[in-house]
């Protein structure tokens, strides 16, 4: 049964930062070279010199291990300049986010606070596999720092979502920060009361914990665990790295976003387009979409939504003279996709990657995994541009995986390929860290 647990958070010192939208900072898996440098000159204590980016993963390598190094003795001369403080009590954190997304407003809540690792026969599910080289490299900064610094993002079964209601009369009556970056505003509290912290204890242990985002950092911490019961075989339990520090909200939260995640291939041999659209035309309906210029776009993805609940996405290859829709014709590819259970035959990333990208281009799962040709992005425009220029050989805009699909797929104890679901917006970095020792 999942463990909830109170925690003294560690977080940066007001009297020394007056803006925390200078030093926080987006999960480290989506900050590209660009995005580090903004993020470097915003401030000398920008939490990105404590995470680093994912250039090393991007250009299929590991990274220095002057970094970590250099990551390591930044935390400590922020701990002792005292640029980072800890709480003296142990608390949850109520996190409240206000927002826009696709053209509506959203106020996402939910609770901060440690998770209890436990190994495969716990009750938190993940939904989506991981690739090795990210998990290699939190768990060297893991090593190094001792430190959570961003937070697992779960979802749990709250109906009702007394939680949220719980945890909002027993806020502190002024918040540890607010902020806005990017049209974001985030507003923090601590809750220290016992009977409302012991609710939520109560209230989340018989219950399933659903993995939303942070799945290589959950099993870089389970890791990470492993490696230091291992060298310390006396500790006993309930040790800091027994824990890692986690965002929990409920499923049922009106303030829950999910945005589509759209496929590049790139350094990938564009097949003959004739021989591909008649290998497409055996599984799929196409309907041919015209030129795909920008201004296009939001035609271009309105005619997927209207596919409803058919597995469907809008292809574009470089050989191909203009997108296509394809809508799956599930009589036609049954063979195939009957290889799959049935939660994951009915999600779109899932029949695309089994139908598409395995079966008639030929990556195989070991190609996903290890990321040899395939990229991600929100952004339908950017991919439609990378076709464009040459970038990428072949893109795939998707829709956005429903939250009811992620709860089937985890509760049947299934994983959805890399990179499935996107919960904008992205949990910001900086709000607090949890110290391992």
């Amino acid at each position: 049964m999942p463990q909830i647990e109170a925690f003294k958070g560690v977080y940066y010192n007001p009297e020394i930062i007056d803006d925390m939208a200078k030093v926080t900072a987006p999960p480290y898996d989506v900050i590209t070279d660009p995005v580090k440098t903004e993020l470097l000159s915003n401030s000398p204590y920008n939490v990105i010199r404590l995470i680093l980016g994912k250039a090393a993963q991007e250009m299929g390598g590991s990274r220095p291990q002057s970094e970590f190094e250099e990551a390591a003795s930044t935390f400590a001369q922020w701990l002792s300049e005292k640029v980072l403080i800890s709480d003296l009590e142990p608390a949850l954190y109520d996190l409240e986010e206000d927002f826009e997304a696709v053209g509506k407003r959203y106020c996402r809540r939910g609770f901060i606070g440690l998770l209890k690792l436990e190994d495969e026969k716990n009750a938190v599910r993940p939904h989506e596999k991981t690739m090795r080289a990210p998990k290699e490299d939190r768990l060297e900064l893991t090593r190094r720092c001792r430190a959570n610094f961003s937070q697992i993002f779960t979802l749990y079964e709250d109906k009702e979502n007394l939680i949220e209601k719980t945890l909002s009369k027993a806020r502190q009556p002024e918040t540890m920060l607010t902020f806005t970056e990017d049209g974001i505003t985030r507003r923090l509290w601590r809750i220290t009361d016992a009977k409302a912290i012991a609710a939520a204890q109560t209230h989340l242990k018989d219950r399933e914990i659903f993995i939303a985002d942070g799945h290589h950092r959950y099993e870089t911490a389970l890791l990470y665990q492993q490696e230091r019961r291992a060298a310390t075989p006396s500790a006993g339990e309930n040790q800091p790295w027994d824990y890692v520090m986690s965002y929990f909200s409920s499923m049922s939260s009106p303030g829950l976003a999910i945005l589509p995640t759209h496929r590049l291939l790139s350094n990938f041999p564009a097949p003959d387009p004739v021989e591909l659209e008649s290998h497409l035309a055996k599984y799929f309906t196409i309907e041919k979409c015209g030129a795909s210029t920008n201004r296009e776009i939001p035609n271009l993805l309105e005619r997927l939504e209207k596919n409803g609940d058919h597995s469907s996405f809008i292809f574009l290859a470089e050989k191909l003279a203009e997108p296509l829709l394809l809508t799956l014709n599930r009589e036609a590819a049954a063979e195939i996709l009957d290889k799959l259970p049935t939660s994951l035959a009915a999600i779109d990333v899932s029949v695309l990657q089994q139908l598409v990208f395995n079966h008639i281009l030929g990556i195989s799962s070991a190609d996903m995994e290890q990321q040899h040709y395939t990229r991600y992005t929100q952004d339908a425009a950017t991919a439609i541009n990378a076709v464009r220029t040459g970038e990428a050989q072949i893109a795939v805009l998707l829709k956005a995986t429903k939250i009811d699909q992620v709860r089937e797929v985890a509760h049947h104890g299934e994983k959805m390929p890399q990179k499935s679901t996107f919960f904008y917006p992205k949990l910001a970095t900086g709000l607090l860290i949890n110290r391992l020792d």
